[in-house]
């Protein structure tokens, strides 16, 4: 009697779980992508807003100039009105926080949560 050697690898089964396993992932990072593409936009767009703004005691200038950058860029998400300016001591603090949701299949959604700070 001859013994077969052992054989390594996937089997079908297992090559098909693994595929659904990464087309899942792929799925997911590509509709996830955007939103946090528009993020580090919105962290940027309040970084400059506060740069570009003279006089940091005025709530105003500083969510118009978050709404210059807003208005020229591929933020849709977030509006000079969703800015939220605090001063404590010596530090001016522009915040905004929203949320995204994302249908994935069917009814199945995925719900992501943003915070961008920046202060000067």
């Amino acid at each position: 009697m001859q013994h077969r050697a052992q054989q390594s690898g996937l089997s079908m089964i297992g090559f098909l779980f693994v595929t659904v396993v990464v087309v899942v992932c792929v799925m997911i990072g590509f509709r996830v992508t955007p939103a946090y593409i528009e993020f580090y936009s919105v962290q940027r767009a309040l970084e400059q807003a506060l740069v570009d703004t003279k006089d940091l005691n005025s709530t105003a200038e500083v969510r118009a100039a978050f709404q210059k950058r807003v208005d020229s860029g591929y933020i849709e998400s977030v509006t000079g009105r969703d800015v939220e300016v605090l001063k404590t001591r010596n530090q001016i603090t522009a915040s905004a926080s929203w949320s995204r949701k994302l249908p994935l299949v069917a009814n199945a959604s995925l719900l992501l949560e943003f915070e961008a700070t920046a202060t000067r």
